[in-house]
C-alpha cells in the first residue's frame, strides 16, 4: 500500500439524544480506476500492533459510497446510497449480524490532493432503529 496521504475518521452515533464520538487518523492510499475513487488504510488492533484490519472506501457514484472491512477474521461491506436501505453484513470479534443502513445524504470533495466525504445514514437491527449517524473523512497528503 502507498500511504501518501493521512486520513482521519470520525464517527459520530446518536441515539435518544446522547452522542459518541470515535475518531481515527491513520495512514491511508489514494487511487482512481474506472471512473472510481478508492481509499485503503489499516485499522491496527491496539492491543497487537501486528493485527489489523484493512479498510476500503469505495466511492462509486455521488451517490452511492461502500465501505469494505477485512482481516482478522472479519468481512463487513456496508454499502452507502443515498435514499436507499440496505441490508448489509457486519462481522466482528462478537460474531455476525445483519443490519439495515439508511443512507440519507452524502456530499464529497475529493481527489488526489485531498478533500473530505460527509455521509449521514441511520443503523437498524431487524428492521428496529438504533441510531442516527454521521461520518466524517478527511483525506489529506502527508508533508514531504
Amino acid at each position: 500500500m502507498d500511504d501518501k496521504y493521512i486520513i482521519s475518521v470520525i464517527g459520530t452515533q446518536s441515539l435518544d439524544g446522547e452522542e459518541d464520538t470515535i475518531e481515527l487518523t491513520t495512514s491511508a492510499s489514494y487511487t482512481e480506476r474506472n471512473g472510481k475513487k478508492y481509499i485503503k488504510y489499516r485499522e491496527y488492533d491496539p492491543e497487537n500492533g501486528s493485527v489489523y484490519i484493512l479498510n476500503i472506501i469505495k466511492i462509486e457514484s455521488k451517490n452511492k459510497i461502500t465501505l469494505v472491512k477485512s482481516g482478522d477474521e472479519r468481512y463487513s461491506q456496508l454499502v452507502l446510497e443515498c435514499g436507499k436501505r440496505h441490508q448489509c453484513m457486519y462481522t466482528s470479534s462478537m460474531g455476525s449480524m445483519s443490519i439495515g443502513i439508511y443512507t440519507e445524504s452524502i456530499s464529497y470533495e475529493i481527489d488526489k490532493d485531498g478533500g473530505k466525504i460527509e455521509i449521514d445514514y441511520t443503523i437498524d437491527f431487524n428492521s428496529d432503529f438504533q441510531s442516527d449517524n454521521h461520518m466524517l473523512i478527511i483525506l489529506r497528503k502527508k508533508e514531504l
